[in-house]
């Protein structure tokens, strides 16, 4: 009777183990696409906290492009009905910067960028990045690190914010 238990208990560890692996290999595509516009979107974040615009034109036409590619079918299923709309919130705020050299702007349309990058951000915790706020400006972004660097303020008020969730 035990062997018959144990042999039963083998083989839906062996079926769990497979399902896990089948929803761990979706989430990695996607995930991974998610990883690749986040390098992007972390280059126009640094760029504003240091009332700059360098670099954000060839940032936003990446991140396009990837939010492009980007498959929530692909994503973990638990997290399918959050990841949904991300690539259409993406793909539309990257429409948002109409002029890559106006920082005031840039700061506008880097508010709306910030809502589907910090959605993911918050529930897919990649090490190292965390989802910030400033109340002063009532709008969230996404960093490297713990120490704040506010890409609304820039200069003016950098370290205006704090952390309220992100990666391990």
């Amino acid at each position: 009777m035990k062997a018959g238990i144990s042999k039963r208990l083998a083989v839906c560890a062996v079926l769990l183990g497979v399902g896990s692996a089948l929803q761990a290999a979706h989430a990695t595509e996607f995930d991974e696409t998610m990883a690749s516009i986040v390098t992007e979107y972390l280059k126009i974040q640094t760029s504003l906290a240091a009332d700059s615009t360098e670099g954000v034109a060839g940032a936003v036409k990446e991140i396009e492009s990837s939010a492009k590619q980007l498959d929530p079918a692909k994503a973990d299923p638990a997290h399918l009905e959050h990841y949904k709309g991300i690539p259409e919130s993406i793909i539309a705020a990257c429409g948002e910067f109409d002029d890559p050299e106006d920082i005031g702007s840039v700061r506008v349309a880097f508010q709306e960028l910030s809502k589907p990058v910090s959605m993911w951000v918050s529930m897919a915790r990649p090490e190292g990045k965390r989802v910030m706020y400033c109340s002063m400006k009532n709008a969230g972004w996404v960093q490297q690190g713990s120490e704040v660097a506010n890409p609304y303020y820039g200069a003016e008020m950098l370290r205006c914010g704090y952390e309220v969730g992100g990666g391990k």
